[in-house]
C-alpha cells in the first residue's frame, strides 16, 4: 500500500484487490476454524436456547479468527510473509485485550442507553399509562363479522394511546438519539481492533487510539462504515433468502431442529468468505488514517 492518502473508492478497490491476492491464505485461516465450528453448530445450535448458548460460546473462536485476519493484513502491508501459525499466535496473544476493549465499549454504550432511558421512564410514569387496560383491550378477541365491536375496540385503543402520547414521543426521540450516538461511537471506534494487533495497545488505549485517528474524519468514517455494511448486508441478505426460502424447499422433510442447525452451519460457513473482506477494509482504513494524520511510511515505519 502506498504511503499516500486514498479516497474511499480506492480503499474499497484496494480491499477487494488484497482480498483476491491473499484469498488462499485467508480462506485456509478461516476454514480451519470455522468448518469445525459449523459442524458443532449443526448438532448444538438447535432451538432458541441452544442457538443463544452457542452464539455466546463461539465468541472467543470468532474473535481469534478475526484477529488472525487482521494480523495477516498487517503483515502483508509491510511486505512480510503470511503464515497461518504466526497469525493465530498473534491473535491468541491479543485475545484478552480484545475482550477487555469489547467490555469497555459495551459498558460505555450501556451507560448511554441508561442515561437516555431514565427520562423516558420518568415520562411514562408521569403519564400513568394504563398497561393493564391496554393489554386487555388489545388481547380481547373480537369476531371479524362484528364490525361495531371492531370499531369500539379501535376507539378504545386510540383512547388509551392518547394518554401516552408524551411517553411515546419521548421513547421515539430517545431511540433516534441512541441510534445517532451508536453510529457515531461505532465510527470513532471502528479501527480500535486493528490498533490492538498493529500497535499492541491495551483495551482503553486502543479505543483512544481509534478515537484520535478518526478525529476530523467522522463523516468520512461513518460513510465508509455504511458502505461496508451495505456490502455485508447484501451478502447476508442473499444467504438469508437461501436459508429462508430455498433450503426448506430443497429439504421439505427435514426436521425443524435439524433445519435450524443446518441454518446455523451455513451461516458460519458463509463467514469464511465475507469476514476477510470487511476485516481487510478496516485494516486499510486504519493505515490510511495513519498516513493522513501521521505521515505513516510503510517502507520505514513499524506497525
Amino acid at each position: 500500500m502506498p504511503s499516500t492518502p486514498l479516497t474511499v473508492g480506492k480503499l474499497i478497490g484496494r480491499a477487494l484487490g488484497m482480498y483476491r491476492t491473499h484469498f488462499g491464505v485467508f480462506l485456509r485461516t478461516t476454514a480451519i476454524i470455522y468448518i469445525p465450528l459449523a459442524a458443532v453448530a449443526f448438532f448444538f445450535a438447535r432451538g432458541a436456547f441452544g442457538g443463544t448458548v452457542f452464539s455466546i460460546v463461539i465468541l472467543p473462536v470468532q474473535a481469534v479468527t478475526y484477529l488472525a485476519i487482521i494480523s495477516h493484513c498487517v503483515e502483508s502491508l509491510h511486505g512480510r510473509p503470511l503464515t497461518i501459525r504466526t497469525a493465530i499466535r498473534n491473535s491468541l496473544r491479543r485475545l484478552l485485550v480484545y475482550f477487555g476493549m469489547a467490555a469497555a465499549s459495551t459498558a460505555v454504550l450501556a451507560g448511554m442507553f441508561v442515561v437516555l432511558a431514565i427520562p423516558v421512564s420518568i415520562i411514562f410514569l408521569a403519564t400513568d399509562f394504563p398497561f393493564t387496560v391496554f393489554r386487555e383491550v388489545v388481547t380481547t378477541p373480537v369476531p371479524p363479522e362484528n364490525l361495531d365491536a371492531q370499531a369500539r375496540q379501535i376507539e378504545s385503543i386510540m383512547n388509551v394511546l392518547d394518554s401516552a402520547v408524551p411517553g411515546l414521543l419521548a421513547f421515539c426521540l430517545a431511540g433516534a438519539l441512541y441510534f445517532i450516538v451508536f453510529i457515531y461511537m461505532a465510527a470513532r471506534w471502528l479501527i480500535s481492533d486493528v490498533a490492538i494487533v498493529a500497535e499492541g495497545t491495551g483495551p482503553i488505549e486502543s479505543l483512544s487510539r481509534s478515537w484520535d485517528l478518526s478525529k476530523s474524519f467522522v463523516l468520512r468514517t461513518v460513510g465508509y462504515l455504511l458502505i461496508l455494511s451495505v456490502f455485508s448486508g447484501v451478502f447476508a441478505g442473499l444467504i438469508s433468502v437461501f436459508l429462508g426460502f430455498d433450503l426448506p424447499i430443497l429439504l421439505p422433510n427435514l426436521d425443524q431442529e435439524l433445519l435450524a442447525g443446518l441454518n446455523s452451519s451455513i451461516g458460519i460457513l458463509a463467514s469464511i468468505f465475507i469476514m476477510p473482506f470487511y476485516t481487510t477494509a478496516y485494516v486499510l482504513y486504519y493505515f490510511d488514517l495513519r498516513v493522513r494524520k501521521e505521515k505513516y511510511d510503510f517502507g520505514g515505519s513499524k506497525p
